[in-house]
């Protein structure tokens, strides 16, 4: 018997597959058409060994290090429990094949290198998730400065607006007391040159 479920979670991801495909490639995440489908990363890397067997796909490039998925679609035909389990061993055949040294050499070989590959992909998702976070973490810093930046430049604005309104303040005054003294009177003071300059400075600049 095949592995429970596994013709159905292979014909699950070969139809996500063909959802996120263009042109019947697919190019992206894996692990997130994956997931859609319903598969760990377990399941997805039998389910996509099986379609590998099948001729379903194709695989162009894995998504290591950060790399994306390439898979080209051959064909979008859902497996069957029959072609599933066609795909494992005749239990008949090693009964009747006397199991020599090499053999079990050879079988141990090809075992460490499946789960070399279950390792790799792993780490690549690791990896993944890492690069992404450290990304997000960038980013957030990045904002956090740009607001640090602008609230700086609004205290900035608001010292020169009020030194500007204190500035405008002291220059009313000193006409109103030039118009409203008496006539006999000697003249009042008038408004200083640095403020009438300060006005007008801030005023031309714009910087309010």
């Amino acid at each position: 018997m095949a592995r429970t479920n596994l013709h159905e979670l292979a014909s699950r991801l070969l139809t996500t597959l063909a959802m996120s495909s263009k042109d019947s490639r697919f190019q992206g995440k894996l692990r997130t058409v994956a997931t859609d489908a319903g598969l760990n990363s377990v399941r997805s890397a039998e389910a996509v060994k099986l379609l590998e067997q099948l001729g379903r796909i194709e695989v162009v490039q894995r998504g290591r290090r950060g790399r994306d998925t390439i898979i080209d679609l051959l064909s979008t035909e859902p497996v069957s429990l029959e072609q599933a389990e066609g795909m494992l061993p005749s239990r008949t055949a090693r009964r009747s094949v006397k199991i020599n040294h090499d053999d079990i050499g050879r079988q141990v070989v090809d075992r460490l290198l499946e789960l070399g590959r279950d390792d790799a992909l792993r780490a690549a998702q690791v990896e993944a998730f890492a690069s992404e976070a450290e990304q997000a973490r960038e980013r957030i810093s990045q904002l956090e400065s740009k607001l640090a930046e602008a609230e700086d430049r609004e205290t900035h604005l608001r010292v020169k607006l009020r030194a500007a309104e204190e500035a405008l303040s002291r220059a009313e005054e000193n006409v109103r007391r030039a118009i409203g003294g008496d006539a006999t009177a000697q003249p009042k003071a008038p408004m200083p040159d640095e403020d009438a300059r300060a006005v007008l400075d801030i005023l031309r600049s714009g910087g309010i």
